[in-house]
């Protein structure tokens, strides 16, 4: 019998992970900034695009470049209409001796305890605030008081606890 919860499971390295469903309404405000990145960097294009071709007097590589940007937001378009339209999201955590990650990869996100000044306890969720990020961390039910005694004992203990 393990001595801890069934849904994190503690890897050979000591690291516990798991993989917890988080809310539609919070998945989505984190796409937000990317998609607006998107049409950000579209905007830029045009507007360089258009300076370009009237100094230049070339309106032909404004097309290019118009066709171009037309196709990177349909494609854009199509990736975060796809990941707005989850209904069950997901996120998988990482948690060692001195951080908590969230996602896979390049995606991945690290948030180091010692940088922590606040943590806000929610029903489902523990965040995190620093200076200047926070990390909001979905935890299975049953391995909510786990995770939140794991994480309060390797904050700084200057660290504000609020609750939700």
């Amino acid at each position: 019998m393990s001595a801890y919860p069934l849904k994190i499971k503690q890897q050979p390295n000591g690291v516990f992970t798991w993989s917890c469903p988080i809310e539609v309404e919070y998945h989505r405000n984190s796409m937000r900034p990317g998609l607006y990145a998107c049409i950000g960097i579209a905007v830029f294009l045009l507007i360089f695009g258009g300076v370009l071709s009237c100094s230049y007097h070339d309106w032909k590589s404004f097309l290019v470049v118009a066709g171009s940007t037309a196709v990177f937001l349909l494609i854009s378009f199509l990736i975060f209409g796809l990941a707005f339209s989850a209904t069950d999201p997901h996120e998988s955590y990482e948690m060692g001796e001195d951080f908590v990650k969230n996602g896979y990869g390049r995606s991945s996100v690290y948030f180091d305890f010692k940088k922590v000044k606040t943590i806000v306890l929610g029903g489902k969720y523990i965040e995190l605030w620093g200076k200047t990020k926070h990390m909001r961390i979905y935890i299975p039910e049953e391995d909510f008081d786990f995770v939140k005694g794991y994480i309060q004992g390797r904050v700084p203990m200057e660290c504000v606890i609020r609750f939700m």
